[in-house]
């Protein structure tokens, strides 16, 4: 018995070693493939202090020309070697200055248009690229601007701070349900994290007119003849005091450190409004149209897309959180992205819901999915869908030259 357990800790440990020897070797390798990637592509971050202006005003924006695993681990759903471009985003390198000739789509959105989940080629707005190229009679440049965990909020801010100054003729918010109305609420997000946010962002006064909190310094004189900047500048000084979170009744806090709630705090998407979803939605509305306007009056057309969270897609997504959260029973996953349309529609926005497109699309893709099961962004598939709606959408629309 004692030579069987012998030799069974033994192999045990083998293939214990084999899969850290492995392990080790592959980020060796990973290494190695970074190292290649800077020598054969090599990548100078652009000039001037744009990126501090960015930090100072955003307060979360990535370093240009960055190499790196996302995910780091080799067995994971994905694992892509992501290369900055000179002004910190996914993307090809880029100039401010529009070349001639040249019609420029600005997208702006979170970690869905950023595409770290698939390699660069297979994103959703380089894909869009290179179709709208095919058929236009003019050069069309797609500038990826989507970052990582920011909301409508910082998105706003991201154009009044940077995004304007790459002169677009055409801006795209990529609205992602599953999060930004919640990242848009002061309350909401700071009640996830468990402490008041430190970082920029907006509240309503009583006459639904934005106020920021945490406001950044900005200077009236850096840049003359630009709407977005001096609206940044007036939003600025316009600022409120950071109030103390206003907390939901739900969900409750199970455990402070570390922080768990009792369900997350996401899904109170797809329940009735309490107070603060309700001022969350309004926050939303309101960021959205002065985004709109600020678009406009920099001279660029303005349109959105809506990108649905998994659960509106995947119904073995929404089946997998009614089983584990029975109270969702009953909830529909459709009404997030139908409500914020009907918004959008009011307004006369140029707007987009994907839900339908995706869904049409797994009807005729059985067995296969669009968002990676674990992770819960796009895989290839949904990048792909996404674009050749897109690009059929704006074309319809009239949003691009032919």
């Amino acid at each position: 018995m004692r030579r069987f357990i012998n030799g069974f800790l033994l192999i045990g440990f083998g293939v214990g070693l084999a899969l850290v020897t492995g392990f080790v070797v592959l980020r060796s390798l990973g290494r190695d493939e970074i190292v290649m990637s800077m020598l054969l592509h090599p990548c100078a971050p652009a000039d001037g202090d744009w990126r501090d202006l960015a930090l100072s005003v955003v307060k979360d924006y990535r370093e240009p020309c960055a190499r790196f695993y996302w995910d780091i681990y080799p067995t994971g759903e994905y694992y892509n070697l992501i290369s900055l471009n000179n002004y910190g985003l996914h993307d090809d390198d880029l100039t401010m200055e529009k070349p001639s000739d040249t019609f420029r789509i600005l997208i702006l959105g979170d970690s869905f248009p950023q595409g770290w989940q698939v390699k660069l080629e297979q994103g959703f707005p380089w894909l869009m690229e290179q179709e709208l190229n095919q058929t236009s009679s003019r050069k069309i440049e797609v500038i990826n601007m989507g970052v990582d965990t920011y909301g409508t909020d910082r998105e706003l801010l991201l154009f009044a701070s940077l995004g304007w100054r790459f002169q677009p003729d055409l801006v795209l918010l990529s609205f992602y349900t599953g999060n930004d109305i919640k990242d848009n609420s002061f309350d909401l997000s700071s009640w996830a994290e468990g402490s008041p946010l430190t970082r920029p962002m907006f509240m309503l006064n009583g006459a639904d007119q934005l106020q920021m909190v945490n406001s950044p310094i900005v200077d009236r004189n850096r840049f003359a003849d630009s709407p977005a900047w001096d609206w940044l500048v007036s939003i600025a000084a316009n600022k409120r005091s950071r109030p103390p979170v206003n907390a939901p009744d739900a969900p409750r806090v199970k455990n402070e450190s570390p922080r768990e709630l009792e369900y997350p705090l996401d899904l109170g998407l797809y329940l009735p409004d309490d107070p603060q979803w309700a001022e969350a939605w309004k926050t939303t509305e309101v960021l959205v149209l002065q985004l709109r306007d600020l678009v406009q009056q920099q001279g660029a057309q303005f349109g959105i897309f809506v990108i649905p969270d998994r659960r509106a897609v995947e119904s073995a997504d929404w089946d997998s959180t009614v089983a584990y959260f029975p109270f969702m029973q009953g909830y529909d996953p459709l009404v997030p992205g139908d409500r914020i349309m009907r918004f959008f529609e009011s307004q006369g926005i140029p707007a987009l819901n994907m839900t339908y497109t995706l869904r049409g699309w797994l009807l005729s893709h059985a067995g296969e999915r669009l968002y990676y099961s674990a992770d819960g962004h796009y895989n290839a598939n949904g990048h792909a869908a996404t674009a050749q709606r897109l690009v059929f959408w704006l074309q319809e629309a009239g949003l691009v030259p032919d």
